[in-house]
């Protein structure tokens, strides 16, 4: 193994030049799942082999630069054929105890940890071309099958084994009390307006928690026999592989309660004791459509934030942290323009909701479908709005700061801590300020915040150190959290969204234009009468409708 990087070592061995190496790195940050060592094969730069040699060198792996050869025929029924072609790997001999595998990828953890599980063994590497390995996966997999062929083996009644087994399975897990347990799950977060279901395995219990009002709560604990079963049941509604459970999956399914139509996301994940699973209820599906007023929007943000909506062309960014209900917020303003005389197309990753007259893509990497990719084929189909679920580079950004320049309507998510703060960020990424300024119609950042209980919150006057953590002396007394049966002993019951819109102007556009700092925007817009998010939830506070300590939250986060 050498001391050496991987980049070292290609400049060393004269592989690829230093601008060359450059270029692979800047593509890699752009775009973090294709590795450098992929990027310069795809690019022509250098042969793979050359590649795979420093990667051999660097982390001490033997490099096998002619045909495979595999001496022990058995050897090769350590591996599935299955994992072989899934992974482009073949094992080649065994090697002190462990298993010798050899590979294009030596990085791809999920090799080691398929390869572990079904031959038994530890395993090591060796490098060998994609070409290679497809060859000796033909031949030697190609042998046993001849072999079973010749031995009698009938592959017709291992392959009807194999579907009765898994008929067994699913005959077992559509018993009664497993329904019903699934059942009750999702009608009791509905009934407690829960966002969440988390089902938790630990060495001799099962923990499964709801996240109320932002909070998880334990609901219920079970045995890991009832888990296994809960989770096949899960993967079953949500049409995913029941044999699988080394890597995580994601499904989703519909559950119908009281006259509603639950959309339900399952997101499963391999922990030390078996399969952890979280249910998303998603909350643009519980009930009735809302507006932007029901979503805790004051009427002065509601007017300019519609104003912004309803031009014909230009970019619309809704901002905020991971669960702010940035996706609430844009189905509302779709749901809101969703009209016959509309085409509108969205490109999410997943798709939160399915929307009735609104063209909705999903994102598939896998296959190419990136925001990117997917926003330059929608603007193809002569759309009116687009929606993209999030701007993560410079390269969708780029794209949709042009596709409203030419005409049409994009609304869009971005993770920045303000509204201010986002143009520096998409300045950062690499839009030019011209171009920001021209393209933007307005920013919309939000949190959440914990309401107080009505049945419980009590008032009690503030002391000179609230006072000043609030920011106003002038409010005298404030209501505190208590906790009651009404709001399981909380002190809070629902949340609200706390708002600051930055709508631009010709003067803010020529700020960012001449690259004005973030402090000089917010200056500005203050000088205009905006209205920022801490002094929202300061009159929130002031209204008795959240705490101070919701409002010392929000203030942190914004730092």
């Amino acid at each position: 193994m050498s001391t050496l990087k991987f980049g070292q070592i290609l400049l060393q061995k004269g592989y690829v030049t230093p601008d060359q190496l450059k270029k692979a790195r800047d593509l890699n940050r752009e775009n973090p799942r294709m590795s450098i060592s992929e990027i310069l094969i795809s690019m022509n730069i250098t042969p793979e082999i050359n590649i795979l040699s420093a990667l051999a060198e660097r982390m001490g792996y033997p490099l096998i630069e002619s045909n495979i050869f595999v001496d022990d025929p058995d050897i090769i029924k350590l591996v599935p054929e299955k994992i072989a072609r899934k992974h482009n790997i073949i094992p080649i001999k065994i090697d002190k105890g462990r298993l010798v595998v050899a590979v294009r990828d030596p990085t791809n953890m999920e090799i080691e940890l398929d390869v572990k599980a079904c031959s038994g063994k530890e395993v090591t590497y060796a490098l060998a071309t994609e070409d290679s390995i497809k060859k000796a996966i033909e031949k030697y997999y190609s042998n046993i099958t001849a072999q079973k062929i010749a031995e009698g083996v009938d592959m017709e009644a291992e392959e009807t084994e194999k579907q009765q087994q898994t008929s067994e399975i699913d005959s077992r897990v559509d018993s009664a009390p497993i329904v019903k347990l699934l059942n009750t799950l999702v009608e009791q977060a509905y009934l407690r307006k829960a966002s969440d279901i988390h089902i938790e395995p630990f060495k001799d219990v099962v923990i499964i928690r709801m996240r109320q009002d932002g909070d998880l709560v334990e609901y219920m604990k079970i045995t890991p026999g009832t888990h296994r079963s809960l989770i096949t049941r899960l993967k079953i509604l949500s049409n995913m592989n029941i044999a699988e459970k080394r890597i995580p999956l994601d499904g989703r399914f519909d559950y119908t309660f009281e006259g509603t139509t639950i959309d339900i996301r399952v997101s499963t994940l391999p922990t030390a004791y078996g399969e952890k699973a979280v249910l998303r209820l998603l909350g643009t599906a519980l009930g009735k459509e809302v507006g932007l007023a029901e979503l805790g929007m004051t009427p002065e943000n509601v007017k300019k934030f519609e104003h912004v909506c309803n031009a014909p062309n230009g970019v619309v960014l809704v901002t905020g942290p991971t669960g702010s209900g940035k996706s609430t917020t844009l189905y509302t303003v779709l749901g809101n323009l969703n009209k016959p005389t509309v085409n509108i197309t969205t490109i999410e990753d997943p798709i939160e909701k399915r929307v009735m007259g609104i063209n909705q893509v999903q994102v598939n990497e896998k296959a190419g479908l990136t925001f990117a990719a997917g926003l330059r084929s929608i603007l193809r189909q002569d759309p009116d709005i687009v929606m993209i679920g999030e701007i993560r580079d410079y390269e969708t950004a780029e794209i949709t700061m042009r596709a409203s320049i030419t005409g049409h309507l994009v609304l869009s998510t971005l993770h920045t801590n303000d509204a201010c703060a986002t143009v520096a960020r998409l300045i950062d990424m690499g839009v030019a300020p011209y171009l920001v300024a021209a393209a933007v119609n307005g920013i919309l950042a939000q949190r959440l915040v914990k309401k107080l209980c009505p049945k419980c919150k009590k008032l009690e006057p503030l002391s000179d150190e609230q006072k000043k953590i609030l920011g106003d002396k002038s409010i005298e007394s404030a209501y505190f959290p208590t906790g009651c049966a009404s709001c399981n002993y909380t002190g809070y019951s629902g949340r609200f969204a706390v708002h600051e819109v930055l709508t631009f102007d010709s003067e803010l556009r020529a700020m960012i234009t001449r690259n004005a700092s973030t402090d000089e925007l917010r200056a500005y817009a203050e000088s205009t009468g905006m209205e920022f998010m801490d002094q929202n939830v300061r009159k929130r506070v002031k209204n008795g409708e959240t705490s101070l300590e919701e409002y010392v939250r929000i203030i942190f986060t914004m730092a």
